[in-house]
């Protein structure tokens, strides 16, 4: 008889291993994933060098009359930063069919400049609005 009632163990308990066991490989499988290291998703940016003259011709002048600028647009539709005259700056990117629109702001809030950027044609202009001037270029992609 002892034979019978091992045997009779023995499938008894292989019914409950087999859920178990199911059970266990699914917690870790579950756990694994979420300890692996997950990379950071980049957002990507378009890099931009674009030069550009005043609407308004100044006459003869010492200084040239046009402007470099270097723009990296985040596609994301954040914030751009702009580096014109060597000066850094950021502002709110707003993407509307093919073109982008970023707005820089003083401390005060109030609009510094407005960048609008054609993206099939690369012209880009910026009004100014303190001077009330607008400068009018084109833009040239470029490695950030």
């Amino acid at each position: 008889m002892s034979v019978k009632e091992n045997k009779e163990t023995y499938v008894s308990y292989s019914r409950i291993s087999n859920p178990l066991k199911k059970f266990r490989f699914i917690v870790i499988f579950i756990s694994a994933t979420f300890l692996l290291p997950y990379q950071q998703a980049e957002s990507k940016q378009l890099f931009l060098k674009c030069t550009g003259k005043f609407e308004i011709n100044r006459g003869a002048l010492i200084k040239p009359d046009w402007e470099t600028s270097y723009l990296s647009i985040n596609l994301d539709g954040s914030k751009s930063t702009l580096i014109d005259k060597g000066i850094k700056t950021e502002g709110r990117t707003l993407i509307r069919r093919n073109s982008y629109t970023i707005t820089t702001r003083e401390k005060s809030n109030r609009i510094k400049s407005i960048y609008k950027i054609d993206a099939t044609h690369f012209i880009y202009t910026v009004n100014y609005a303190k001077r009330k001037r607008t400068l009018i270029g084109t833009c040239q992609k470029s490695r950030g």
